[in-house]
């Protein structure tokens, strides 16, 4: 059995990765796989932490989790399990989870006030939501109503769109600029890099050893132990630097310098895969374009932004021009998110793998081969929706080309002075207040909310300003169908299933989306027959329509389904022209770089604020979800600020002395940590904590959020600085220090 004691150990691991090699440090940091015999009455299902959903094996005995463990036979963890999913029993079982519905009886909305929760019957809080969102949607409009949730699960995406809300998600802090350009040079984003076949890696900002990220995290240790090179840049010496044979600090927003500079070594060498760019991409026909841009990028010119030596640069290009397969793997908000000059960085990423031919090839960036899954709308059509509102309250319309995602980073702007008091009801779902750069901004802009519903697990800090709370069920208690898409060259399929019920009036997305779409928009949740959808009859017709078995009883006994298929690579691409596009001729139809330019990161240091803020997710955690889990925290222990010993001595700070760092937007207080394995000239502070809600017993009061220090922006200077695709400029930021 994994017990608390299992996972200190393993995860303390982490700290000897500095000094262990790297097989000794995978093999310490994570969970070994084991083909010992499971338990019979052991259930598969998946984890829902993060998106990779790894396979778990779940043991329960007397109605009670006893035992939780990686799934051998899942591509994506390979029987693994990070220290999250490992302790994902303790969230079920955490005596301050969510129960029964309530309603506020306090109308005085912030984190001063009780709310004066009291419980209600499920029906008193459903028919109260469903009346409160109708008399807004009548006497307002549409408009009037927004939704800050992801776009899944499905139920709740029908209930939004039956409704006309607009939706606002996290993705312009996490990769939706990289959605937009893998859609345009390659034809569609893609999790899978088939890290275990290249020859050549080189890594900037990827650190996924570090995060715990298992789907991408094995990658890379198979990759080592079949020879591949790899070569890292960061800012910081992380446990992913373990795996490098060569690891370089890079300045911080520097990373685009070195991309631009190593396409500037592989055209002038002409060490690219000719034929790979003759047959597969518009190289031929923009190539003296593509040659003269790129002229001015040299190694030389790189090394003034980047603190990376020319010769270092070149040579790692023409190692990289040389191999074969190489490439450049980019994952979420890393090169996506960090900085205004996001959008340029993953272009360059994107041709630089172009350029090494390894798109959709062995040792390259790929699509995942999955399972035709049909959809909730295929299944169960519903009538044409409304149109949702022209003008967002995020001002995303005002970027013409960015995704259909939502932009964290302006809604409080946008709610509090482009379009003030228009919002009049809130749905929140799945997201926490320390999520939003600058959360105070947003706080202010919730107080004046007339009414707010939350879903959630747990008592989180935006319970504060809602009205009506329901408990939610959480993914231990939940059903599903999951593709693998991280490893996925040939179709893998996982359930989700409850391995106990959900506890005491906890109930299910499902549950909730159709109970309010049958008081709100109930044409939209019944079936050609006039009866009403079911989730239930939903994954049956799935499971049968997929193939995947008679219903999802049967597929549930399985657990899972593999379908081995030869891998045959793509030789064509669903962009515009059926290419890869090096040069985008959709960017230059809207006057935007059709090829990626140099651009600095929006903020440098000054005599007022000297370093460059980063700031890390930690591999125990999930953001600001797990914090509740003592387990999970006693890994974390308090908040630390990682400064280098050299900085600190200028400021007269020690090591585990309270440190106050400033930013032009807030500050915040924490112990101090002096090591090595950071730049001198940046300050580094772990994302996730600063919970205030005084119902959270383990991670309330504990620690500050890294956003309060993070600016919140305006639309106009999204606009203004060329930020074209959104990017919510997560570190671009630089702070001060002095002791507290």
């Amino acid at each position: 059995m994994i017990t608390r004691r299992t996972v200190l150990h393993n995860a303390g691991a982490a700290a000897a990765l500095s000094l262990a090699p790297w097989r000794d440090a995978f093999a310490a940091y994570f969970e070994q796989s084991q083909s010992v015999p499971y338990p019979p009455e052991s259930i598969v299902t998946a984890c829902g932490f993060c998106d990779s959903a790894c396979g778990m094996r779940a043991t329960v005995q007397d109605g009670a989790i006893r035992f939780l463990q990686g799934l051998p036979e899942d591509p994506h963890n390979e029987g693994r399990l990070c220290a999250k999913g490992t302790t994902a029993a303790w969230v079920k079982n955490d005596p301050d989870r969510l129960k029964f519905p309530m309603k506020r009886t306090n109308p005085r909305k912030g984190v001063e006030e009780d709310p004066g929760w009291v419980r209600i019957s499920w029906t008193e809080a459903l028919d109260t939501i469903a009346a409160r969102f109708g008399e807004i949607r009548e006497k307002y409009g549409s408009e009037a109503l927004l939704a800050i949730s992801r776009g899944s699960p499905a139920w709740f995406a029908r209930l939004y769109n039956a409704l006309g809300m607009e939706r606002i998600d996290h993705n312009d802090l996490c990769y939706g600029v990289d959605i937009v350009v893998s859609q345009r040079t390659i034809g569609a984003h893609s999790f899978a890099w088939d890290l275990e076949n290249a020859k050549y890696i080189v890594l900037f900002g990827w650190d996924f050893m570090a995060r715990a990220k298992l789907s991408l995290a094995n990658r890379l240790l198979h990759a080592k132990e079949n020879g591949a090179r790899v070569v890292g840049f960061n800012p910081l010496h992380t446990p992913t630097a373990r795996f490098c044979d060569e690891w370089h600090p890079v300045r911080p927003g520097g990373d685009l310098a070195i991309a631009l500079a190593m396409i500037h070594v592989l055209l002038k060498e002409n060490l690219f895969d000719r034929d790979f760019a003759e047959k597969y991409t518009n190289f031929p026909q923009y190539e003296a374009d593509i040659r003269a841009h790129f002229e001015k990028y040299s190694p030389e010119w790189a090394e003034t932004e980047s603190d990376v030596p020319a010769s270092v640069i070149r040579r790692i290009a023409r190692e990289y021009g040389s191999a074969r397969p190489a490439v450049t793997p980019l994952h979420k908000k890393t090169l996506a998110a960090n900085y205004q000059n996001a959008a340029p960085v993953c272009h360059a990423i994107a041709i630089l793998n172009i350029l090494a031919g390894n798109i959709d090839r062995p040792g390259g960036r790929y699509f995942p081969r999955t399972i035709s899954i049909p959809a909730l709308d295929a299944i169960y059509p519903p009538p044409a929706y409304p149109k949702l509102p022209s003008k967002r309250i995020d001002g995303r319309e005002k970027l013409p080309l960015a995704g259909n995602y939502g932009m964290f980073s302006t809604i409080a702007d946008g709610m509090t002075r482009v379009y003030p008091d228009r919002v009049k009801g809130i749905f929140w779902t799945g997201y926490h207040l320390n999520s939003f750069p600058q959360p105070r901004l947003l706080a202010e802009a919730l107080k004046k909310v007339e009414f707010m519903v939350i879903v959630d697990i747990l008592p989180m800090d935006a319970m504060y300003y809602a009205d009506i709370v329901l408990p939610n069920t959480m993914f231990l208690e939940g059903s599903d169908i999951l593709n693998r898409t991280y490893n996925a060259k040939s179709p893998f399929v996982v359930v989700r299933q409850p391995v106990t019920p959900g506890p005491f009036e906890t109930r299910s997305s499902a549950f909730i989306a159709i109970e309010l779409g049958k008081r709100l928009v109930p044409d939209y949740f019944r079936k050609a027959d006039g009866g009403w959808i079911s989730s239930s009859e939903l994954l049956d017709e799935q499971t049968r329509r997929a193939g995947l078995g008679e219903n999802f009883a049967e597929l549930r006994k399985k657990g899972f389904l593999a379908r081995e298929q030869p891998f045959t690579p793509r030789t064509t691409f669903a962009t515009a022209t059926g290419k890869c596009q090096i040069y985008v001729p959709e960017f230059a139809a809207r006057g935007y770089e059709p090829l990626p330019n140099w651009h600095p990161k929006r903020e440098s240091p000054s005599p007022q604020f000297p370093y460059y803020l980063i700031t890390y997710l930690p591999g125990e955690h999930k953001r600001n979800s797990t914090q509740n889990n003592p387990i999970l925290m006693e890994i974390s222990l308090p908040m630390r600020v990682k400064i280098h010993p050299s900085t600190a001595r200028k400021h007269g700070i020690g090591d585990g002395s309270l440190v106050r760092v400033r930013s032009r937007v807030g500050e915040i207080t924490a112990q101090a940590q002096l090591t090595e394995t950071v730049r001198p000239d940046v300050v580094v502070v772990p994302h996730g904590y600063g919970h205030k809600s005084p119902w959270l017993s383990v991670a309330g009061g504990v620690g500050e959020t890294d956003n309060d220090l993070i600016p919140a922006l305006r639309i106009e200077d999204l606009v203004e600085s060329g930020n074209w695709l959104g990017s919510g400029c997560i570190m671009d930021c630089v702070v001060a220090i002095e002791p507290a």
